[in-house]
């Protein structure tokens, strides 16, 4: 049963009152002399972030995604947090999963036991196997799409942002490593995603 028209009136009041005291506070947070200073902070970060994905690296862009989790890990990941923790675990699982595959990809005989293990028109893409690394490169960039849909500052989720485009970076270089190992030849006008 719901509560009476008046109740629920009452109800969107309060809610509303309190939802114009966090904006307040809010603001009042995003004037404070630290609110700038982590700002900075982020930029840096974010021109880091950059740097790295300029390089093409895979190895470079997935060492960095990996520092990054675990500091997520370790400073603000409470313990009663498990949805947080076990978030951040499966992208540490899903980066360690593209660790490995970076170490065969670039050997044709390691890497033909692979291609054969992923046989199946489900499992391939543009002749492709769509092994454990191209999986977590496409659940850990949703991860990273998701929380830019929450309430983040807005250099909060332009690092986010930039992460996801070089983890984007980080798998084009693997599919054209994995390319040149099986000897896969992409059409002039298609590009491999």
């Amino acid at each position: 049963m719901s509560p009476p028209k008046e109740a629920q009136q009452q109800q969107s009041k309060e809610r509303k009152r309190l939802l114009g005291l966090e904006a307040v506070a809010v603001e009042r947070h995003r004037e404070a002399p630290s609110a700038a200073t982590l700002v900075d902070r982020r930029k840096a970060l974010i021109a880091h972030v950059k740097e790295i994905a300029a390089s093409g690296n895979a190895e470079a862009i997935i060492e960095m995604e990996k520092d990054f989790i675990q500091n997520d890990l370790a400073r603000y990941a409470r313990s009663d947090d498990k949805e947080m923790i076990g978030s951040l675990n499966a992208s540490l699982l899903g980066v360690e999963a593209i660790k490995q595959q970076l170490e065969l990809v670039d050997d044709p005989q390691k890497y033909q036991a692979i291609d054969r293990g992923h046989a199946l028109p489900k499992n391939r893409k543009q002749g492709l196997p769509l092994d454990e690394a191209r999986q977590s490169f496409s659940s850990h960039r949703a991860r990273l799409g998701n929380y830019v849909k929450y309430r983040l500052e807005e250099t909060e989720k332009q690092f986010v942002r930039e992460r996801g485009k070089a983890l984007s970076i980080a798998e084009k270089d693997y599919i054209a490593r994995q390319a040149k190992t099986l000897g896969v030849e992409f059409p002039q006008r298609a590009k491999p995603a």
